[in-house]
């Protein structure tokens, strides 16, 4: 049975640590080494971690500076010593056979990264939404070129670690939107990359206070520019970009125009940032609205970017708040 390794990085997550840590102590994979990487946690999260690590002798702490999300998943990699390697953020949990089903699919497939279905939990409603990847059991980026656009995520996926080494591709830091400027770049690379699709195998906690859910506008304009040229410029020293041209075009779309549009808009419809991410969008990607991939939008995307673009915002709005209210009276 090859080991293993799953990097967790800990930063003030002392109300969640804990159910993640237990989530991945109870694998029916038992060849595991867990490395809980202390980001110069604030609260008792590393107090946490180091009791774990005395019941158990497969969890490591690693006690560090405070270096954010990318040097944590960094230097947990770089001390890894198992054939596959998985991200797990702190505040989440997973299925108990996650690294069963994906390890068996790796060794099956002789696969560089396995992919899998997860479900996101929105910590203040309990909504919660399954993504399904919809891909084969094996493939490429050469015969499936979508696979660039999908969730991008760190911890959707895991990689055989002499792969992660080879690729010499790592997080970069000090910045966010980290995974978006890694995962493109490690399918571009991948020979096989590998799918189990037959249930969620992790649960992403959507959490109040979370990167993801900031209203630090210029900062999310600052590093989406940055990851996105940087994204755009690596495709083009591959010499890729051409071949990937459209899924370069929808990213920039998605990532620089849409998704954080949508953010800006149920904070401060008169915002000034809404009208430079689309400036930015346009100057990369000029005919981005007739992107191909845009036809393959869900509806609730669909209807929303037609109002985003006559700049129906209030309607918006509403539909959101509905959304929500609904989700709240489900949970009661």
């Amino acid at each position: 049975m090859k080991l293993a390794s799953i990097v967790v990085p800990v930063y003030n997550i002392e109300k969640y640590i804990k159910n993640c840590i237990e989530s991945l102590c109870v694998q029916t994979y038992q060849n595991l080494e867990i490395i809980l990487v202390d980001d110069g946690t604030l609260d008792n999260s590393g107090k946490i971690c180091d009791e774990y690590a005395k019941r158990d002798s497969r969890i490591r702490v690693i006690h560090k500076e405070n270096g954010g999300l990318s040097d944590a998943r960094n230097k947990g990699a770089q001390t890894a010593s198992g054939e596959y390697l998985f991200f797990v953020d702190g505040d989440d949990r997973v299925a108990p056979d996650l690294v069963e089903k994906t390890v068996l699919c790796a060794e099956i497939q002789n696969a560089d990264m396995v992919i899998f279905d997860f479900e996101s939990v929105e910590e203040d409603t309990g909504r919660r939404d399954l993504y399904h990847f919809d891909l084969p059991e094996s493939t490429n980026v050469k015969t499936t070129p979508e696979l660039i656009l999908k969730t991008p995520a760190a911890w959707c996926r895991m990689y055989k670690k002499e792969f992660w080494d080879c690729s010499g591709i790592r997080y970069p830091e000090k910045i966010q939107y980290e995974d978006l400027a890694t995962t493109p770049r490690l399918i571009l690379k991948a020979k096989k990359i590998a799918y189990v699709g037959d249930k969620p195998l992790y649960f992403y906690m959507l959490r109040e206070g979370s990167i993801m859910r900031s209203n630090n506008f210029e900062r999310s304009y600052q590093d989406r520019k940055y990851v996105l040229s940087y994204l755009k410029e690596y495709f083009q020293e591959q010499g890729e970009e051409q071949r990937y041209e459209k899924e370069m075009e929808y990213l920039f779309f998605e990532h620089g125009y849409f998704v954080p549009s949508k953010e800006i808009i149920l904070a401060d419809t008169g915002s000034m940032w809404l009208k430079e991410f689309r400036s930015f969008a346009l100057k990369n990607y000029p005919e981005m609205f007739k992107n191909p991939y845009i036809k393959q939008m869900s509806g609730k995307d669909k209807i929303l970017l037609f109002l985003m673009r006559r700049k129906w915002y209030r309607i918006m709005n509403l539909l959101s708040g509905a959304r929500k209210q609904k989700d709240s009276w489900k949970k009661e």
